[in-house]
């Protein structure tokens, strides 16, 4: 015997008896985890460079929006929306009449089921018995029901149980798979879970860039953040309900050996709903801060308020202004208006009025700020010609002057202001 030919047979190539290993975690799974802790971990090696109270703002941040990003994505593809685990005996394989302790479990997730045998105690002629074996019903644009039995057009799962009959698997995981090929009567566990299955899948794959749009929003419009933040946890509740309502027919029991097993939700399922639940309330909760407290919410996102927002009164501000070139009656001040003074309303050099509707019992505003409840986007609009209303009988004004004529002043900046009686300019 030469020192090259160890393993060799007739002098073939040299052949090495199988070396199986059993499954031991969700490599998809552990994939996620693994991106999503490279993600967090390249966040926080740059939070040195955040400086005072907005380091632990900006912490806060982006480690929630990264969790609810990981919840989102495990949501999708975890296998455990619903489990189950008995400790039974039972038959092993086929020409073999001892039963095994085995424990037997099974995780449903939307696109598959999940199931694992594992021995206990003595096995057979020493052999170690450990299978972990998955059956899909979904996945990638494969979602349809199929035909009956296993030919070649029948659902996926139906043709991936008949290989894993020519592979000669173990009892315990053909029988279990054997339930989600059943496709008739009320007998149709394979239909509901792929269909629910389907409707949740597409639920969270639309939360996915709602969650994006809603951190791009949190950088510029915090409202509509928060807006979006609420969207988002409503579309993870609404996929919890599709995936709890669509299923129907009779309860998945499946009778093993001396025992049966029942199936209830796994963590998928929870977390999902937890984290839907908390980014409604949350949302909320912004939003109610961002309306009464707009400071402080600007204070935590690092976002200056609105520039083209400004702060009225309740009540309607008209100028007292008339178009040279066709005269408007709406114009006209109306009832209930007074004409403010140009010294009271900050115009010292001109003789610009100002008409101001208001209600005799409107509270004055005088050195106190006003809420976001009171501010509104429209904007006065200048007009290249004016004339000033001044001493008109009709408006009820002092009879001794009389109308003139004069240019518009330049807006700066592309405003205009209007200055109002009894508000703070502060506010």
């Amino acid at each position: 015997m030469g020192f090259f030919d160890a393993y060799r047979v007739d002098g073939g190539p040299t052949l090495y008896a199988p070396n199986k290993t059993a499954v031991t975690v969700d490599v998809l799974e552990i994939g996620f985890v693994f991106a999503i802790c490279i993600l967090a971990f390249s966040f926080l090696v740059i939070l040195p460079g955040v400086r005072g109270m907005q380091r632990i703002y900006f912490a806060l941040k982006v480690f929630f929006s990264i969790f609810v990003l990981a919840v989102i994505m495990l949501g999708n593809f975890g296998m455990e929306w619903e489990v189950s685990e008995v400790e039974t005996k039972v038959q092993y394989k086929a020409f073999y009449n001892e039963e095994i302790n085995a424990t037997i479990g099974a995780k449903i997730g939307l696109r598959a089921v999940n199931i694992t045998l594992k021995g206990n105690g003595a096995h057979l002629n020493t052999e170690q018995i450990n299978y972990n074996e998955r059956f899909w019903w979904g996945g990638g644009r494969d979602w349809g029901q199929g035909r009956n039995f296993f030919g070649p057009f029948a659902g996926l799962v139906n043709r991936e149980f008949r290989e894993a009959q020519f592979k000669g698997l173990p009892y315990p995981i053909l029988w279990i798979a054997e339930y989600f090929t059943l496709d008739a009567e009320n007998i149709r566990w394979g239909r509901s879970y792929r269909l629910s299955g389907f409707y949740t899948h597409i639920m969270l794959w639309t939360c996915f860039p709602l969650w994006i749009i809603t951190n791009i929003l949190f950088c510029m419009f915090i409202r509509y953040g928060a807006y979006f933040m609420m969207l988002t946890g409503a579309v993870m509740l609404l996929g919890n309900v599709l995936f709890a309502s669509l299923r129907f027919g009779l309860e998945l029991k499946i009778p093993m050996g001396t025992t049966i097993m029942e199936f209830h939700y796994g963590w998928c399922f929870w977390l999902t709903l937890a984290v839907g639940l908390i980014n409604v309330i949350l949302g909320a909760i912004i939003l109610f801060v961002d309306l009464r407290f707009p400071d402080m919410t600007g204070t935590f996102f690092d976002v200056e308020s609105d520039p083209d927002e400004y702060y009225t009164v309740e009540g309607e501000l008209t100028t007292g202004t008339i178009d040279i070139t066709e005269p408007n009656p709406d114009d006209a001040p109306k009832e209930g208006s007074r004409l403010v003074s140009p010294a009271r309303n900050g115009s010292r050099g001109e003789d610009n009025g100002i008409y101001e509707n208001f209600s005799p019992s409107r509270r004055m505003t005088e050195g106190r700020g006003l809420s976001r409840f009171q501010k509104s986007r429209k904007k006065p609009v200048a007009s290249p010609r004016r004339r000033t209303a001044r001493a008109t009988p009709s408006a009820g004004l002092h009879p001794t002057d009389a109308i003139r004529e004069e240019e518009e002043p330049p807006a700066e900046g592309g405003n205009v202001s209007i200055q109002m009686e009894d508000i703070n300019p502060s506010a």
